[in-house]
């Protein structure tokens, strides 16, 4: 029987990015993790980080909004290629939040994660919501989010951590928690004396209150 996870890299995965299409979405998120902004973005920055001629981006995209689009969801696959291997080898519910809350420490650590997505969506609104479009051509990418939220509930549920049966709920009791670290995270200086363990312990234990 196929695992999750090779089902995820014959779906997901199986396409095989071209390294110049992959230094292009490294460069995007090296240039956001800089600083750079949204509407202040050229393709010819893009091009020129990620060591090619400008010419060579049109021979994959259209736009610059389709490539930073396409670099979101580059990096997203790889973190949730991550998970579906824990889940895969059978770590325990805790591990696996933990560890997600851990990437997600190394995210805004190397791109500032939570923080790129809101100012470019903050960003986006005084463009014509040209990104937003282009990260709607993404949504499929969201199905496999919500099996992976399903093969953690069942092994919560599988570890008696869950009496909660309605899906809709688990699944808003996992992700609003996830959601609470990433503010944290973003706005770590407005929560002066809580640090980033302690931060993980509430997020998880008002997660488990949620599933019960």
């Amino acid at each position: 029987m196929e695992s999750f996870v090779e089902s995820y890299e014959k779906e997901f995965w199986a396409e095989e990015y071209p390294p110049k299409v992959k230094a292009m979405f490294e460069a995007v998120l090296e240039l956001f993790a800089s600083g750079k902004g949204l509407n202040s973005l050229t393709v010819s920055e893009i091009t020129a980080k990620a060591g090619i001629g400008k010419g060579t981006a049109y021979e994959y995209f259209s736009t610059k909004e389709e490539i930073i689009a396409g670099a979101l969801e580059y990096e997203g696959k790889k973190h949730v290629k991550m998970i579906a291997e824990l889940i895969e080898s059978e770590r325990s519910f805790r591990e696996i939040i933990m560890t997600g809350f851990a990437l997600m420490d190394s995210v805004f650590g190397k791109y500032r994660g939570f923080a790129v997505i809101i100012k470019i969506l903050h960003e986006d609104t005084t463009n014509g919501g040209e990104m937003l479009t282009e990260m709607k051509k993404h949504e499929e990418c969201f199905g496999i989010v919500k099996q992976l939220v399903e093969k953690v509930a069942k092994l919560a549920r599988k570890e008696n951590l869950i009496q909660e049966t309605d899906y809709y709920k688990i699944q808003t009791a996992i992700i609003s928690q996830v959601m609470g670290y990433a503010t944290y995270i973003t706005y770590q200086g407005i929560y002066a004396g809580v640090d980033s363990e302690k931060a993980k312990e509430v997020a998880y234990e008002n997660m488990i209150k949620l599933l019960n």
